[in-house]
C-alpha cells in the first residue's frame, strides 16, 4: 500500500480494496476464537476485559502476535498516546435543508476529525451503539492487522452495546479515511478523516480546509444503501470487495484571501 503525502486525494469509493491481502492475517478459510493465545504478547489494542478475536490459519501465515508483528511494531516507536472516542449511534442529519435518519458517529457526518502526528500511538475506542454489528477501518494506514477492522478477517464484529480499543503506532503522515467496514454502513454515515501530521512539513499555512466527498443515498425519497446496492444488482449478492462506500457532508464555503496559502484535504 502506498505511502499518503500531505495533500493526497483519497478515493474513498471501494471497500475492502486489500482484503485478499489480509489472508495473510487471518488465512482463506480459517476458524477463529476470541481471547488471546496461550503465551502470546496481547497486542496494543488490548484492555481488560477485552475478548480479543485470533485468526487460526494454515501453518506459514502470519498471525497478530507472531514475531514478525511484534518486532515491525517495535520498529514503529512507541510515541505519545492520543486517546479518541467514537459512538456508532442512530442520528437525524441535516441535508441542505431535509432532515434524515441515518447512522453516525456521534450526531454528525462526517465524524469529528481523528488529528495525530507521525508516530504518536492512536488509542481510539468505538463504542457501538447500533442494533447490529460494527467495525472501524483506518483505509489506507499502515498498521498491524487486528487494528484492520475487517470483520471475519481481523476482528469479530463489535456486537451491539460492546466496545473496541483499536490502539496503533501511526508511521506514515497524510490524510485518510476512517470507516465501518460492515456491509454499507459507510454509507450510512459512519466515517471520518484522519490526519496525521508530519512533524517536518517545511510549508506554513493560513488556512486548512477538509473535505469529505460522498454520493449520498441513505434517507433520500425513502431508500437506503442496501435497497439500492440490491437493485444496482439485480438482487445478487455482491462480493465484499465490490461494495461501495462514500462520505459527504452539509455545506462548505471555502474562502481564502488573495496571497494566502491554504492546502485542501480531501476523502
Amino acid at each position: 500500500m502506498h505511502t499518503h503525502t500531505r495533500r493526497t486525494l483519497l478515493s474513498a469509493s471501494i471497500l475492502a480494496a486489500g482484503s485478499g491481502l489480509l489472508g495473510a492475517c487471518s488465512g482463506s478459510g480459517s476458524s477463529s476464537e476470541p481471547g488471546p493465545r496461550p503465551g502470546a504478547s496481547e497486542g496494543p489494542g488490548s484492555r481488560p476485559g477485552d475478548r480479543r478475536f485470533v485468526p487460526k490459519g494454515p501453518k506459514g501465515y502470519v498471525n497478530p502476535s507472531d514475531p514478525e508483528v511484534l518486532a515491525a511494531e517495535r520498529q514503529r516507536g512507541a510515541g505519545p498516546v492520543r486517546t479518541y472516542k467514537f459512538t456508532a449511534t442512530e442520528t437525524s442529519l441535516d441535508l441542505g435543508g431535509r432532515t434524515i435518519r441515518t447512522w453516525a458517529y456521534g450526531d454528525v457526518a462526517p465524524g469529528r476529525v481523528v488529528r495525530v502526528t507521525k508516530g504518536d500511538v492512536l488509542d481510539l475506542t468505538l463504542a457501538n451503539h447500533l442494533p447490529v454489528p460494527t467495525t472501524l477501518h483506518s483505509h489506507g494506514v499502515r498498521l498491524r492487522c487486528d487494528m484492520d477492522g475487517v470483520p471475519g478477517l481481523t476482528q469479530d464484529g463489535i456486537k451491539p452495546g460492546a466496545e473496541f480499543t483499536y490502539r496503533f503506532a501511526v508511521s506514515h503522515p497524510g490524510t485518510y479515511l476512517l470507516h465501518s467496514h460492515e456491509g454499507m454502513q459507510p454509507d450510512r454515515g459512519l466515517y471520518a478523516p484522519l490526519i496525521v501530521d508530519d512533524p517536518r512539513e517545511p510549508l506554513k499555512y493560513d488556512k486548512e480546509w477538509i473535505v469529505v466527498l460522498d454520493d449520498w443515498v441513505d434517507g433520500v425519497d425513502g431508500s437506503d444503501p442496501d435497497a439500492v446496492l440490491s437493485q444496482l444488482h439485480g438482487g445478487k449478492r455482491v462480493p465484499m470487495s465490490m461494495e461501495m462506500s462514500g462520505e459527504e457532508h452539509g455545506s462548505a464555503g471555502a474562502h481564502a484571501s488573495a496571497g494566502r496559502q491554504a492546502p485542501r484535504r480531501a476523502a
